[in-house]
């Protein structure tokens, strides 16, 4: 059985718009969701306005949730890393998410390996780990090139984010899916897509992502292929697009309703503990 979780990347201040991450813990709760997955870019957001972080872990826990992932930290240079990884592992340490959603900004190699050794240090200090995200734009596009790092430091310190879109739109295929091992999963990211308008692949996955089953992604093979592995973990529903980020196409109450009743009807959900 498996658990949903609101991811809050649509409303992140990385897009310039405001958070209001209690709205949307709010609006999270209210849908039905009991996980929450905040950005940092948002966090520090709310950081700089003079704001504390234990007041959203006390807004969580009054709502009865609980934040199961962050994002986003980058690898890449050793220095600049490591100084994220250890900012990401304060808020962590208040927030105290499962989960660090990774992306890989380097190429893959004997350095990027070491690198990622000490971030996955710096994070078990605070009880997390490292979901590397596959993007098909970056160094890390594939299960292939991601699972590099997960074997460097085995799976019991790191394993891989899978998501639907980056699924669909990169290298892999169904052959690759279903040859990973269940043990690499950390949690997966779902969401649906419109066909392609260019070929700019960044701005199609922050602003064209929609509700599952009204894109064209086949989201019915890819959780049959999901459940034969005998996976049963958390789903955290990340729809990035445009005209529900700025609310012209509703409000985000309704948005974070249709983001679970969407994903919902693809899994078995049980609303225990993680």
């Amino acid at each position: 059985m498996a658990q949903l979780c609101f991811n809050t990347f649509n409303r992140s201040a990385y897009f310039g718009v405001d958070p209001d991450l209690p709205a949307q813990i709010d609006a999270a709760g209210a849908a039905g969701y009991r996980l929450f997955g905040p950005d940092t870019f948002s966090l520090d957001a709310w950081v700089s306005d003079g704001r504390s972080v234990g007041d959203l872990a006390r807004m969580l826990d009054a709502r009865g949730m609980q934040c199961w992932e962050m994002s986003t930290l980058d690898l890449g240079a050793r220095e600049a890393t490591l100084a994220a990884a250890h900012h990401v592992a304060e808020l962590a340490a208040i927030l105290r998410p499962r989960w660090i959603l990774t992306n890989v900004g380097a190429p893959v190699d004997v350095e990027l390996c070491e690198t990622f050794t000490m971030v996955c240090d710096v994070l078990a200090a605070v009880g997390a780990r490292p979901a590397i995200e596959y993007l098909p734009f970056t160094p890390a596009n594939s299960l292939a090139t991601t699972k590099v790092l997960i074997d460097h430091v085995g799976v019991d310190r790191a394993k891989i984010l899978f998501d639907t879109w980056h699924h669909f739109r990169g290298p892999d295929t169904y052959v690759e899916l279903e040859a990973a091992s269940v043990d690499l999963i950390a949690y997966i990211q779902f969401d649906d897509a419109r066909p392609m308008i260019g070929d700019d692949l960044v701005s199609e996955t922050i602003h064209r992502r929609t509700f599952p089953g009204e894109g064209e992604f086949d989201l019915v093979g890819y959780c049959d292929r999901i459940k034969a592995k005998g996976w049963d973990g958390v789903v955290s529903v990340e729809i990035l697009d445009q005209a529900w980020r700025d609310g012209s196409a509703g409000s985000l109450h309704e948005f974070a309703e249709r983001t679970y009743e969407s994903s919902a009807r693809y899994w078995t959900i049980t609303e225990g503990e993680v």
